[in-house]
């Protein structure tokens, strides 16, 4: 249960939802739905959209019925203490295989676009640290931080958009060339890429105010992390070709390398340091998440004790990860995986729960 001193407002639980949703997969999600989508992968990315907002609306459902408990508490409820922590570890694994996974991919690009001589393990160091920095905070602390951060997402965009200037507007004409089957196939491709929404099972309890007043700040977070996927998509599909879009891995990276900003050569140097505090915000949510399971699970009064557990469970999983072959088998495998964890088991424990008719208020009862 949540001390109401300790929570957090509904315009900070907006940001801290962009902040979770916004992450590595806008570098190369063009190239990943163009194959599919060809001209109207912008198109998916809206449904994609939708379709999220679908998911979130299945948790709220469920978290509404326990709103003075997150997920691992309120599985206690609803199975009893044993199982109920079986489930929380669940979490806790997911959580863990999602921020490493999420970890591997940025640094990968670091080491790509940036730093191309620095050992991998260097740069694994430096972001576990970074990551589990901010996680260790109090679960307030970090939201502000996230606020703060949220900031930094306009000029991300103002440097997005000064793609406009190559614009060639005849690469996403015909916009149905694909079919609409393959448009709707392709928004799979950005869910994946919008993974972070999910920590609200985490963090709904936290947050003041009503049920509604809370799905209402997480739909507006959502709404605007899609419009500016879709822009960033729509943006590098008119600069440039089919034929080039599907070769270049990280087409947002490269449209900015190659644009110039008076004595800036690289912009795209000026852009990744920008998006890094984003990307290490949204593994230090899944880090914080997971550190929050395993203090419930073993007692340990708050999650600080189980950062450090968390990271370096996750920097040692990834140190052996380091070549483009292995991290597209990880992705591939935690892009299947995902679902279990935001659309399946919710469901299973909202049908338990209204079956069962049991509710937050019930188990409050009991307890006094």
């Amino acid at each position: 249960m949540t001390n109401t001193q300790s929570k957090i407002s509904l315009v900070q639980f907006t940001f801290f939802v962009i902040q979770c949703q916004i992450g590595v997969g806008i570098l190369s999600l063009p190239n990943r739905l163009h194959p599919i989508a060809k001209g109207g992968g912008w198109i998916s990315a809206l449904i994609a959209g939708l379709a999220i907002q679908l998911i979130i609306l299945l948790m709220w459902l469920f978290l509404k019925r326990f709103p003075d408990a997150d997920m691992y508490e309120s599985v206690c409820m609803l199975f009893g203490n044993k199982f109920g922590k079986l489930l929380g570890f669940a979490y806790v694994f997911y959580f863990t295989l999602i921020g490493m996974t999420v970890m591997l991919n940025a640094c990968n690009v670091i080491k790509v676009w940036i730093l191309q001589a620095t050992p991998w393990y260097a740069i694994l160091i430096l972001f576990t640290i970074a990551c589990c920095y901010v996680a260790y905070n109090t679960f307030k602390v970090i939201v502000r931080f996230y606020v703060m951060a949220s900031i930094l997402i306009f000029p991300m965009a103002l440097l997005i958009a000064l793609g406009l200037t190559r614009a060639d507007f005849s690469y996403i004409f015909p916009i149905t060339e694909a079919g609409w089957w393959n448009i709707i196939q392709a928004s799979k491709e950005t869910i994946t890429a919008m993974y972070g929404f999910e920590i609200i099972l985490i963090a709904f309890p936290k947050v003041n105010g009503s049920s509604v007043a809370k799905l209402k700040a997480i739909s507006i977070a959502n709404g605007f992390v899609t419009l500016f996927y879709t822009f960033t998509v729509w943006i590098c599909f008119i600069v440039f070709s089919p034929k080039q879009i599907e070769l270049i891995p990280e087409p947002v990276a490269y449209l900015l390398r190659s644009l110039h900003i008076g004595i800036i050569d690289r912009t795209d140097l000026l852009f990744i340091p920008i998006w890094m505090i984003t990307v290490v915000a949204s593994i230090a949510s899944y880090y914080c998440a997971a550190s929050i399971g395993i203090g419930h699970i073993f007692n340990l009064g708050n999650h600080k004790k189980a950062v450090p557990i968390v990271g370096i469970i996750a920097f040692s999983i990834a140190l052996f990860i380091d070549t483009p072959e292995e991290l597209k088998v990880i992705a591939t495998f935690t892009d299947k995986f995902t679902y279990i964890f935001i659309v399946v088991l919710p469901l299973l424990f909202l049908l338990y729960s209204v079956i069962r008719n049991k509710k937050g208020e019930q188990y409050v009862q009991k307890k006094s």
